[in-house]
C-alpha cells in the first residue's frame, strides 16, 4: 500500500496524488495560445491558425472592462467562430479600467502605459501560469508591420518573451498586408471593421479616427471619470489645448489645423477673423 511516509510528512499516496495532478495539467495545457482582442487582425490570427491545421489551440480574450457597448456583442460571434473552430475560447478577466485608473489616482500616459501591464499583461500571465505551468505552450499574436512604423521592425519569433512568461511568442501575420487581410476577412464571412477594436474604448493613445468613432456611450463615460479624478483624460498639449473628452471631440471632428482652443483667441477687437 501507497502509505509511507516521508520526511516532507507526505505519504507515497499523496506524493503519486500530486504528480498524476501535475501529468493532468500538462497534457490539458494549450500548445498554442492566441491572444486576441476580436478586431481584424484577430480574426486573421484564428484563420491562419485553422489554414495551418495547428491542434490543441487556446484563444484569449482580455476584459479590460472599458469596452464599447457594442464590442461584447462582436466578442459573442467571434466567440462562437473560434469554438466552431474546434479552438478554445477563454476571457480573461481584470479589475478593470474605471477601478485601475482609481487606484492610481489618474489616467495613464501615452508612454509608459500602466494600463497595459494591469488590465492585458499581467492578467494574461496570471492566467498561462494556471493553464499552462510546464510554460510549453507558444503564445501568438497579430500583430502585422505595416500597421505603424513602431512595429516595422517587429520580430516574427521571440524564443523567450518576456510579457508571456518566457514562453515562445510567434507572430505569423508580420508580412500581411492590410489589401490581403481584407481579403481573407471577406472570404471568411468577416468584413474588415473599419476602425481598430474596441476592447479598450478609447484608447490613451486614440487618434483623430478611433475618437471618430467613438459611440456616445464611450464619451460620456469619459467624461463621467474625468469629472470623478477631477482631471483630463487626455494631454491638453496633445491635442492643441483641448482639455476634456467634450473639447477633444471637437478637436477631432475639426478639419486639420483649423481647431482653435476655448480662451485661445484674440478678443482685443484688433484682429480680423
Amino acid at each position: 500500500m501507497l502509505t509511507e511516509r516521508g520526511g516532507s510528512g507526505m505519504t507515497a499516496w499523496d506524493k503519486f496524488k500530486m504528480q498524476n495532478s501535475e501529468r493532468e495539467k500538462r497534457a490539458l495545457a494549450p500548445s498554442y495560445v492566441l491572444f486576441a482582442s476580436g478586431g481584424n487582425d484577430s480574426i486573421a490570427l484564428v484563420d491562419y491558425a485553422n489554414a495551418k491545421k495547428l491542434a490543441n489551440v487556446a484563444v484569449a480574450y482580455s476584459n479590460t472592462g472599458w469596452a464599447s457597448p457594442s464590442w461584447p456583442e462582436r466578442i459573442q460571434r467571434f466567440q462562437e467562430y473560434v469554438e466552431g473552430l474546434g479552438f478554445s475560447f477563454h476571457e480573461i478577466p481584470s479589475e478593470g479600467f474605471e477601478g485601475l485608473v482609481r487606484r492610481k489616482k489618474g489616467f495613464p500616459a501615452n508612454r509608459p502605459k500602466f494600463c497595459t501591464y494591469n488590465l492585458k499583461i499581467l492578467p494574461a500571465l496570471n492566467w498561462l501560469d494556471a493553464v499552462d505551468p510546464a510554460r510549453q505552450a507558444t503564445c501568438m499574436v497579430g500583430v502585422r508591420r505595416e500597421e505603424s512604423a513602431a512595429r516595422r521592425e517587429w520580430p516574427e519569433f521571440i524564443e523567450h518573451s518576456e510579457n508571456h512568461g518566457g514562453r515562445p511568442l510567434w507572430s505569423p501575420l508580420v508580412n500581411l498586408t492590410q489589401a490581403t487581410r481584407n481579403a481573407i476577412l471577406a472570404s471568411i464571412g468577416w468584413g474588415a471593421l473599419a476602425h481598430r477594436s474596441k476592447e479598450c474604448s478609447p484608447c490613451v493613445n486614440a487618434n483623430r479616427a478611433d475618437f471618430r468613432a467613438l459611440e456616445e456611450a464611450d464619451i460620456a463615460k469619459v467624461e463621467r471619470m474625468e469629472s470623478e479624478m477631477n482631471r483630463s483624460m487626455f494631454r491638453v498639449q496633445r491635442f492643441h489645448g483641448a482639455a476634456g473628452i467634450r473639447e477633444v471631440m471637437r478637436w477631432a471632428w475639426s478639419d486639420r489645423g483649423k481647431y482653435e482652443a476655448p480662451g485661445s483667441g484674440c478678443d482685443s477687437g484688433m484682429c480680423g477673423d
